[in-house]
């Protein structure tokens, strides 16, 4: 269920071919859930600025069941920071990101929550 959504004043015509997909892989990656599991939603274009400047910059948040923890977002926040840097020119000093631990009740899926779902094995092992 990981979600990652980044606001970025990049244009959307700055933003490369294939850049939902490589998002998808790094915060697979990052996160150690599988891809088919990652939603990625970029929103670019947005009036915003850092530290006073309109330089690319973003704000970011990755939400997820488990995997959020402070030693595990240090790490994450250096892959996810590094790979923005290279793709669109953000400066890992011109974003924030946010690392949000859901509750499984929290996030409804297939009609029903997490918190069922993991009541099958097949479920509770991706967890």
């Amino acid at each position: 269920m990981p979600c990652f959504l980044l606001f970025t004043n990049v244009a959307a015509s700055a933003i490369p071919k294939g850049f939902l997909s490589e998002t998808t892989k790094i915060i697979s990656k990052a996160i150690r859930k599988p891809e088919s599991y990652i939603t990625v939603r970029i929103h670019p274009g947005q009036m915003m600025t850092h530290g006073g400047t309109s330089e690319p910059c973003a704000n970011s948040e990755l939400q997820a069941i488990g995997h959020i923890s402070a030693e595990e977002n240090i790490q994450m926040s250096k892959e996810i920071s590094e790979f923005l840097k290279s793709k669109l020119g953000i400066d890992n000093t011109r974003n924030y990101i946010k690392f949000t631990n859901m509750e499984l009740c929290e996030v409804g899926y297939g009609g029903t929550t997490f918190g069922e779902l993991v009541k099958d094995p097949k479920w509770a092992a991706l967890m």
